[in-house]
């Protein structure tokens, strides 16, 4: 009985988040795609753990498949398109770096971030991460957390 309440709140809490991120590009890139991705990370925070932090949904994904790079930078430009606020750096015409506060979902503050690590100038890595957060987090609380 333990074991099926563990399972049904699991699927609960990935439904949950999938849902978050409904009605922008980046919700595909969410949908389990890279869980057996080698040299993919996938993250999911809710409940408690994201409610310290003042998030109700922290899903961010990692990959080292340049080929997925684009893919990613695609879907985040689509929905930066529609950001209220951003902040955004290319290099060599890609995005490199991208935050955006993207229009509330009900009550709730969404951000999206986007990190494109090859083309950093320091010691570069072949690292692409895309991160989604919804919650009452001001945009300066994420900045802040993102840079820890």
């Amino acid at each position: 009985m333990k074991r099926i309440t563990i399972i049904i709140l699991a699927c609960l809490l990935a439904t949950m988040a999938a849902m978050a991120q409904d009605g922008l590009n980046i919700n595909r890139l969410f949908d389990g795609r890279y869980k057996k991705t080698a040299g993919a990370t996938e993250i999911i925070v809710t409940g408690s753990q994201a409610h310290e932090i003042g998030l109700t949904i922290y899903h961010s994904v990692s990959l080292t498949d340049k080929t997925q790079a684009e893919i990613i930078e695609n879907a985040v430009a689509r929905d930066g398109a529609r950001a209220i606020d951003k902040e955004v750096e290319f290099r060599n015409g890609q995005l490199y770096y991208g935050f955006y506060t993207m229009p509330k979902n009900k009550r709730s503050n969404r951000y999206i971030f986007f990190l494109n690590q090859n083309l950093a100038r320091k010691a570069p890595k072949n690292v692409v991460t895309l991160i989604y957060m919804e919650g009452s987090a001001s945009a300066d609380k994420i900045k802040k957390l993102i840079r820890k």
